[in-house]
């Protein structure tokens, strides 16, 4: 999986690394558990429920951050890029952030352990004004695939901002190793952790500690590159693989929970 990649070490330039060619696989795509869940994605499509998640998530960013205004909420900044690139509409984004002064509701976040089936790992984020009835409708589901909260499975996860990005157009044409200096100099003055290289799609990208995420963002922004895709994840440090009977039950076990207006996002440690 890994020849596809170019790996670059930062260490020369006094950046604190530690070793993520574990990344490399997580983010390949080519893992039949990777397939299974990009056709789903490809499969179910729901815009609409994308737009009700992200709305949630303004919610939480103006409690949380104090502000509807973006330029002094960097929380809220983060999630309206988010909206951006999936193409929510501006008049969406500004009608949540008004409703969101009138509506008084306290929405907290938190992340469920689960042991799935084949004792494989899921965090599941939520987003619920009531916390205790969505673990109790999330226990019912995942009782019925064979799985159940567990404690301690985040430790097995590094927490990580990835940040893919595209050279600017007039360094479109520079070789696989050109193209990996110039990342590597603009990953030192972004302060990114570390920058890897799809060499198919010429697509860099870029991790960093998540506090550094929208800074990070920022600079390769200033640096005139494109940002394709942005996001904090957990990134499994070790993965399970699991059998195909295993696999069709996570992702059946998948589809319910997505369903769930208040889960945000899913993260594994399947291979």
């Amino acid at each position: 999986m890994l020849k596809n990649f170019f790996t670059v070490s930062l260490q020369k330039h006094m950046i604190p690394l530690k070793n993520y060619n574990y990344v490399c696989k997580r983010l390949a795509g080519h893992s039949k558990w990777a397939n299974i869940k990009h056709t789903k994605g490809l499969k179910d499509a729901q815009r609409g429920k994308m737009f009700t998640k992200l709305g949630q998530q303004i919610k939480v960013a103006i409690q949380e951050g104090g502000s509807p205004n973006p330029a002094y909420n960097a929380r809220l900044q983060q999630v309206i890029s988010q909206c951006k690139r999936v193409n929510m509409p501006v008049a969406t984004i500004e009608s949540v952030i008004k409703s969101t002064q009138k509506d008084k509701t306290q929405y907290k976040q938190q992340v469920l352990e689960i042991r799935g089936p084949g004792g494989c790992i899921i965090l599941c984020e939520v987003l619920t004004p009531n916390l205790t009835k969505t673990r109790n409708d999330i226990a019912t589901i995942i009782k019925k695939h064979l799985s159940k909260y567990s404690d301690g499975g985040q430790h097995l996860f590094e927490h990580k901002g990835i940040i893919e990005a595209q050279l600017p157009l007039q360094k479109e044409n520079v070789t696989n190793e050109g193209i990996l200096e110039i990342a590597t100099n603009d990953a030192v003055e972004c302060e990114a952790e570390d920058v890897k290289l799809l060499e198919e799609t010429k697509t860099l990208q870029f991790l960093c500690d998540p506090i550094m995420f929208m800074q990070v963002q920022k600079k390769l922004e200033d640096l005139n590159y494109t940002i394709v895709m942005a996001s904090v994840e957990y990134i499994p440090k070790l993965q399970v693989a699991l059998s195909d009977s295993d696999l069709e039950l996570c992702s059946n076990l998948f589809e319910k929970l997505e369903n769930i207006d208040e889960v945000i996002k899913l993260h594994d440690n399947i291979a």
